[in-house]
């Protein structure tokens, strides 16, 4: 596989000459899973890529701005460890990460992709219809295709993706139907498994050959509470039935005295993610 590149915003505003100058193919966006209706966008720009002989590139954010926005907010689909993953096995090239501050929230639009087309030099862009950007999201779809025009890159606009044609795919319905144990549902909007990480949390051993974390310190959606079956699985591919417990202040996770020695918690350190299966 070829390399592929994390670079941070402040990285990319300090260098001095483009990074890319063959050009790019990007999309930009939250990208919070990724979903059935990314995947979708990630198509175009993965196979303008492929036809031109360019890099293709992912802007996105270390965490949803969204996040950052909205008070009431239930956690995020996904982490930036098995984002980055994702992005990496679908074949994106690189990746340009942002810390959605305060600072940034300021930057206009245009001054935006000024910097975007100096560093990356943007030959083609692909976003979802409802996107924007910029200060107060000023900067949309109609300014956009003016820059294209102006600048000489292709952009589409990219229309949202239905689920048996009535639910639209999008990382809220996501995050209801976590909250809601409908981990069927979740697989459905993803296009794979709704996966929880393991990695994230600060597990404490307990006894009985359980860990437990505390939730004030977890970023991701979780469901209600309750108890889980799920299923464990190891950086290198193994699985293991647990169970998973949904506290008000914790979670836990359960396993099975194990005979082959690939899921003791000695081997915290080899455990990837958590697959939900069902509500107990």
């Amino acid at each position: 596989m070829e390399d592929f590149k994390i670079i941070s915003w402040e990285e990319l505003i300090a260098v001095k000459e483009c990074l890319f100058p063959q050009g790019t193919s990007v999309t930009i966006g939250g990208f919070d899973g990724p979903h059935k209706g990314h995947k979708e966008l990630f198509k175009y720009v993965l196979n303008y890529s492929e036809k031109n002989g360019i890099p293709s590139g992912i802007i996105t954010f270390f965490r949803p701005p969204v996040s950052v926005k909205n008070g009431s907010y239930s956690g995020d689909v996904s982490t930036l460890r098995l984002r980055l993953k994702k992005f990496r096995e679908l074949g994106f090239r690189f990746v340009v990460l942002i810390d959605f501050s305060s600072e940034f929230a300021k930057i206009e639009g245009k001054e935006f992709f000024d910097i975007l087309i100096k560093t990356i030099r943007i030959k083609y862009l692909a976003v979802g219809e409802d996107f924007s950007c910029g200060y107060r999201r000023g900067f949309g779809a109609v300014e956009i295709k003016e820059l294209a025009s102006q600048i000489g890159f292709c952009f589409d606009s990219i229309k949202s993706v239905n689920l048996n044609g009535n639910l639209r795919i999008s990382s809220t319905a996501i995050r209801n139907a976590v909250a809601e144990g409908d981990f069927t549902l979740a697989k459905n909007l993803l296009g794979y498994p709704f996966l929880f990480d393991i990695v994230g949390p600060a597990w404490l051993i307990t006894e009985n050959n359980s860990l437990s974390a505390l939730r004030s310190y977890i970023t991701q959606i979780l469901p209600n509470y309750g108890k889980y079956k799920v299923l464990i699985k190891t950086i290198d591919g193994a699985v293991k039935k647990a169970v998973f417990f949904v506290k008000e202040s914790e979670v836990g996770l359960y396993l099975e005295k194990d005979s082959t020695g690939q899921f003791g918690l000695e081997n915290l350190n080899n455990f990837d993610a958590i697959e939900f299966i069902c509500k107990e």
